[in-house]
C-alpha cells in the first residue's frame, strides 16, 4: 500500500487541533514517527545520569553549609528521617509516571484534568532553580581556571585584594602575639618589621585568605542588599562561559549527557576519598567531625532543622524539579526502574553525609587557627562555606594545584550533571505543548540559553549574593515541599494509589514495595509536607546574614522579603489557577450539555437516580484522568489503555471482533447509569459508563 506523502505534514496540524478546548486536556502526540526520538542508549547510562543529576552541588556544597546552619550532627535524624517517609517514595513516583506515560511534567499529569498545573510548576521551580544554580558553576569555573597556577592564588595574604585582617590558619602563620597586641603577621615577619608592613589586628576580627579571595574578588561583595552595583567582569564572563557550555552539551538531548555521566557519576567519589583522607589530618578536624557526629538532642524539636532537611532531600534528589520525569520519559516501557532507584537514592543520600566529613573536618581546623568555637564559625559561614574549606584543605595538601584541578573539575561535573537536566525540563516542555517546534530543538536550545544568561546577570553585581540567598531561601526550599505535596496528593488520592499502583504492574510485572508505598503516599508524605510548608510560612522571619569574612551582621531589608514571597506564589501559582480554569471549563461544558441531556432523560425516572448537581459533576469531571491519559506510545497502549487507539484515530492491530465491540461501545454508550462511578481501572472517561474489556 502506498502511503500519502503528504500525511506526514497533514498529522502535526490534527494533532494541534485535538486539544479539547472544552475539558481543558492537552493534546499528545501518539505518532511513533512522530515520538521522541531521543532515549537511552543502555539502562546504565540511564542510572548514572540520575546519580549525576541528584549526585551534586547540593551533596558536595549545599548539605554541608545546612548542617553547619543547623546543629551539625542535629541535622542528620530529620535528613534521614525525611528520606525515607518523603523522599524516596516520591522519587520512585516521578520516576514511574515519566517512564509509564513517556511524557515530561508539562503533559505527565494529565491523570487530572484540573492538576496539570503541577507539572507546570514543577516546570517554573526548575527555570528559577536553574537560574542561581549556574551561579555556582561559575565559581566553580574560577577556581578551576586559577588552580592551573605553581601557586594557589587564595593559599596567602599579600594580594591586592586583601586587607589588613587576613591571615594564613596554621601554626606557621598564626597571628604573633606581643605585650597582648595582635599583629597580622609571624614572629620572623614581627622582627623585620619595616619590611612587613605588620599591622595591629583585633584577634577576633581575623579573616581567612581563602574568605578574602571569595568574597572580595571574586563577589566583590557589598555591605548592603541595597548597594547592588552593577555586574563584575569576572562573574559576567564566567557566566557566560557556564551558559555556552550548558548549550553545547544539551542540544542533541540524553543521547550525549548518556555518555559523558560515566565520568560524572564516578568520578566525584575518588576525589572525595582523597579529600577526607586528608582533612582528617589536620590540627582541630576532630572537634569539627565531632560536631558533625553528635547531635545536639535538644535540637531535634526545632521545626527549622526539619524544614532545612526537607528542602535538602527534595533538593538533593530534584524532586518538584520535572526533570526525573522527563529523564525517565527516555525509558523503553518495561525498564525495571525500581531497582535503579534504589541504586541512585542510596547513592545520593549518603554522599552528602561522605562529602561532609572533609567539609566539617576543615571547619574545626579553621575555627582552631581562629581562636573561635566550631559551631560559632559553622552558623558564621555562608553560601559560600564550600568554596572557603575546601580550597583551604586543598591549600594544604602536597601538590594542591594539581589535586585543585582535580577537584574543581569534579565540582565542574556535579553541577553540569544536574544543570543538563534542570535545563532541558523547560524546553523539552516547549515542545509537549508545540510539536511544531519538535525538530527545531537547536534553535529553542540556543534562544532558552541566551535569556537565561541574560536574566541570571543580576547574580553578578556585587550584591549578587544576597540576591542568590534569597533564591534559595524561597525558590529550593518551600516551594520544593509545596509542589510535593499537591503532587502525591494528585497521583495517590485524585487518580487514586490502586489505579496508579496497576499502571506500575503494567511496566514491571508486579506492584513493588506497594506496603511501603502506600503507607508513605497515603499517609507519611503528605501529612509531613503539609506540616512543613505550614509550619515554614507561620515561622518565616526576613534573612539575616550573620557577621562573617569581616562584614558585619545584616539584617535583609523588607523588600527583599517582599520579593522572595512573590517568587515562592510564582512558583506555586500554576497549582490553583489551572485548576480553577479547568473547573470552569468543565462546568460551562456540562451547563451546555444540560438541557440535551434533560430533553432525552426520562421524566417518570426515579428522584433517586437523578444526575448530581451540576457543580458537583464538573467537580469529579475535573478530577478525572483525560482522554489522553496512559502511554504515550502505540505500541504500549495494552489493556484498558487500547482504547486510545481508537480515540486517537490510531490503526488498531486487535481481532476484528474487538476493534468492533470497543467502536460500537464508543459510539453508543450505556445511559442506564447517569453518574458513572470507577473502579480500579487505569483511566475513565466520562462519557464511558461501563468499564472496557481488557483485551487477551
Amino acid at each position: 500500500m502506498v502511503k500519502n506523502p503528504f500525511n506526514r505534514f497533514r498529522r502535526p496540524k490534527v494533532i494541534a487541533q485535538a486539544s479539547n478546548s472544552e475539558t481543558g486536556d492537552v493534546a499528545i502526540n501518539h505518532d511513533d514517527e512522530e515520538e521522541n526520538k531521543h532515549q537511552w542508549d543502555r539502562p546504565v547510562e540511564f542510572v548514572l545520569s540520575l546519580i549525576s543529576n541528584s549526585v551534586g552541588l547540593g551533596n558536595v556544597w549545599r548539605f554541608p553549609y545546612l548542617a553547619a546552619q543547623s546543629g551539625g550532627g542535629a541535622f542528620l535524624i530529620p535528613y534521614f528521617t525525611l528520606y525515607f517517609l518523603i523522599g524516596a517514595p516520591l522519587y520512585f513516583m516521578e520516576l514511574a509516571l515519566g517512564q509509564f506515560t513517556s511524557r515530561g511534567p508539562a503533559t505527565g499529569f494529565v491523570l487530572g484534568r484540573g492538576w496539570q498545573g503541577v507539572g507546570i510548576a514543577m516546570i517554573i521551580n526548575s527555570v528559577l532553580g536553574t537560574l542561581y544554580y549556574n551561579v555556582l558553576i561559575a565559581w566553580a569555573l574560577f577556581y578551576f581556571f586559577l588552580s592551573f597556577r605553581s601557586r594557589l592564588l587564595w593559599s596567602d595574604c599579600g594580594n591586592w585584594w586583601n586587607t589588613a585582617r587576613c591571615f594564613v590558619p596554621g601554626s606557621q602563620s598564626n597571628l604573633f602575639s606581643a605585650n597582648g597586641t595582635k599583629w597580622n603577621c609571624t614572629e620572623e615577619q614581627y622582627y623585620n618589621f619595616s619590611q612587613y608592613n605588620c599591622q595591629e589586628v583585633n584577634a577576633t576580627e581575623k579573616v581567612t585568605a581563602t574568605e578574602e579571595f571569595f568574597y572580595r574578588l571574586l563577589l566583590n561583595k557589598s555591605a548592603t542588599f541595597d548597594d547592588f552595583g552593577v555586574p563584575g567582569t569576572y562573574m559576567s564572563l564566567l557566566l557566560l562561559l557556564a551558559w555556552l557550555i550548558i548549550c553545547l552539551c544539551i542540544i542533541r538531548g540524553v543521547q550525549s549527557s548518556g555518555k559523558v555521566a560515566y565520568f560524572t557519576a564516578i568520578f566525584p567519589y575518588i576525589v572525595l576519598l582523597v579529600l577526607i583522607i586528608f582533612t582528617a589530618t589536620l590540627d582541630g578536624a576532630g572537634d569539627g567531625i565531632k560536631f558533625y557526629l553528635i547531635p545536639r538532642w535538644e535540637l531535634i524539636g526545632d521545626f527549622k532543622i526539619w524544614q532545612a532537611a526537607a528542602s535538602q532531600v527534595f533538593f538533593s534528589l530534584s524532586l518538584s524539579f520535572g526533570s526525573l520525569i522527563a529523564y525517565s520519559a527516555a525509558n523503553k516501557f518495561n525498564n525495571n526502574f525500581y531497582q535503579q532507584m534504589c541504586i541512585v537514592v542510596s547513592c545520593d543520600c549518603f554522599t552528602g553525609v561522605f562529602a561532609g566529613f572533609a567539609v566539617f573536618a576543615t571547619i574545626g581546623f579553621l575555627a582552631k587557627s581562629l581562636g573561635a568555637d566550631v559551631e560559632e564559625y559553622a552558623k558564621a559561614s555562608g553560601p559560600g562555606l564550600a568554596f572557603i574549606t575546601y580550597p583551604e584543605a586543598l591549600s594544604k595538601m602536597p601538590a594542591g594545584p594539581f589535586f585543585s584541578i582535580i577537584f574543581f573539575l569534579m565540582l565542574l561535573a556535579l553541577g553540569l550533571g544536574s544543570q543538563f537536566a534542570s535545563t532541558d525540563v523547560p524546553i523539552t516542555a516547549l515542545m509537549e505543548f508545540f510539536p511544531s517546534y519538535a525538530n527545531k530543538r537547536y534553535l529553542l536550545v540556543i534562544i532558552f540559553c541566551t535569556v537565561f544568561y541574560l536574566v541570571s546577570l543580576p547574580f553578578a553585581c556585587p550584591g549578587g549574593i544576597y540576591l542568590f540567598e534569597v533564591f534559595q531561601e524561597y525558590t529550593a526550599n518551600i516551594s520544593l515541599v509545596f509542589i510535593g505535596f499537591f503532587e502525591v496528593i494528585t497521583v495517590a488520592y485524585i487518580y487514586g494509589f490502586d489505579r496508579f499502583m496497576n499502571d506500575v504492574s503494567m511496566m514491571l510485572g508486579r506492584r513493588v514495595a506497594e506496603y511501603y508505598l502506600f503507607f508513605t503516599w497515603c499517609v507519611s508524605a503528605p501529612l509531613l509536607t503539609l506540616i512543613l510548608t505550614v509550619t515554614n510560612l507561620l515561622n518565616a522571619q526576613p534573612l539575616e546574614a550573620p557577621a562573617s569574612a569581616g562584614f558585619e551582621a545584616y539584617q535583609y531589608p523588607t523588600w527583599s522579603t517582599i520579593l522572595g514571597w512573590f517568587i515562592f506564589a510564582f512558583c506555586i501559582l500554576p497549582v490553583p489557577l489551572v485548576f480553577v480554569v479547568s473547573y470552569i471549563k468543565q462546568y460551562r461544558k456540562l451547563s451546555a450539555e444540560q438541557w440535551n441531556a434533560i430533553a432525552a432523560e426520562d421524566q417518570t425516572t426515579d428522584n433517586r437516580t437523578k444526575p448530581s448537581p451540576l457543580y458537583i459533576r464538573a467537580l469529579r469531571l475535573n478530577n478525572e484522568p483525560a482522554e489522553t491519559w496512559g502511554p504515550r506510545r502505540k505500541r504500549d497502549q495494552k489493556g484498558v489503555y487500547e482504547r486510545q487507539k481508537v480515540d486517537n484515530n490510531i490503526p488498531d492491530e486487535r481481532p476484528p471482533s474487538k476493534q468492533s465491540s470497543i467502536i460500537q461501545r464508543k459510539i453508543s454508550p450505556a445511559i442506564g447509569n447517569v453518574n458513572p462511578t470507577f473502579d480500579a481501572s487505569p483511566v475513565d472517561h466520562r462519557d464511558d459508563d461501563d468499564n472496557y474489556p481488557e483485551s487477551s
